[in-house]
């Protein structure tokens, strides 16, 4: 594998880590968007319009900390952060995110996408698929050799975003401001948590997901356009409501997927940060998708005794 082609796959691994939720292709958008957790009944709608909220514990007497709804995008009207926003993460003491995007995480993404050393793409996909494959990542910069080396999970991570750019997203855009700063970052997850999302699925799943990835990859950009849209809106409703706008291909997919990057992943999320937030003064920066909804984690929260009130 030459190292342009290395290069270009840390690359896409390190932003794909930095984009998971909201940068895959329309199979996953509908998961992502479709806040309704199966197993967890709550009674009304919790905050539906805004990205930045306040946290008061019951009984606490430490100082507020923020909950930030982020985009996982490059877009400039995305990574210019807001006035109160700015002054909410100016304030905290801490700062805490997904992931830690650090040098180590982006290793770790790089080498959990690539196969094991006596394996090949080819000898895994049907030759029609991998050929098609070969060509769209092809068109990404990324040649056969390199794509050779890709596991299905990958390469249908990979097609499923924009090409990348030199831009930094949201999430590290928080992160570097946080370190240049001088505030401590922790991380809600590890990425082995959130790559095992991934890695779990069986070949014959990838299989069906890469397909659909190809034959829908070009209706990517008007899917964004409207997630991005709603977002920049502070919609939390409208982005959940996107998602019951696409119809998923596989449900039995569909709702393992769900699972697994909705339900599960906010109930961690919400257990980690209990103990956090007696701590005070945090700054918590987490995809807007897991904010609303039933079972969102601003419904968890107020159902914990937290005092929840929209600042943005």
């Amino acid at each position: 594998m030459s190292n342009s082609a290395l290069v270009m796959i840390m690359e896409s691994g390190a932003r794909l880590r930095r984009g998971l939720l909201s940068r895959l292709g329309r199979w996953l958008v509908l998961v992502i968007l479709c806040g309704f957790l199966a197993e967890t009944a709550f009674a009304e709608p919790c905050c539906e319009q805004g990205l930045l909220f306040r946290l008061d514990p019951e009984a606490s007497v430490q100082p507020s900390s923020w909950l930030f709804g982020t985009m996982h995008s490059d877009d400039p009207r995305v990574t210019r952060l807001p006035a109160p926003v700015l002054a909410a993460f100016d304030s905290a003491l801490g700062v805490v995110l997904e992931v830690v995007p650090d040098a180590a995480m982006q290793e770790v993404s790089r080498a959990a996408m690539l196969l094991g050393p006596d394996e090949r793409l080819s000898e895994q996909l049907p030759p029609a698929l991998y050929q098609e494959i070969v060509i769209a990542l092809a068109e990404r910069g990324i040649p056969q050799a390199a794509a050779e080396r890709l596991a299905p999970w990958a390469i249908l991570l990979v097609l499923s975003m924009p090409p990348a750019s030199t831009a930094p997203v949201l999430d590290l855009v928080l992160y570097q401001r946080a370190v240049e700063s001088g505030k401590p970052v922790v991380g809600l997850e590890t990425i082995a948590e959130q790559l095992s999302v991934f890695q779990t699925l069986s070949l014959e799943d990838q299989i069906v997901l890469l397909e659909s990835t190809l034959r829908d990859r070009a209706q990517l950009p008007q899917v964004f356009a409207a997630l991005l849209n709603a977002y920049l809106d502070g919609d939390l409703a409208s982005l959940m409501k996107l998602g019951q706008t696409l119809a998923a291909e596989d449900p039995e997919i569909d709702a393992r997927l769900r699972r697994a990057l909705i339900d599960d992943r906010n109930r961690r999320m919400f257990e980690r940060l209990a103990p956090i937030l007696q701590q005070g003064g945090r700054f918590i920066a987490v995809g807007a998708l897991h904010l609303p909804g039933p079972g969102g984690l601003l419904q968890r929260l107020q159902a914990a005794g937290v005092e929840v009130t929209r600042v943005y």
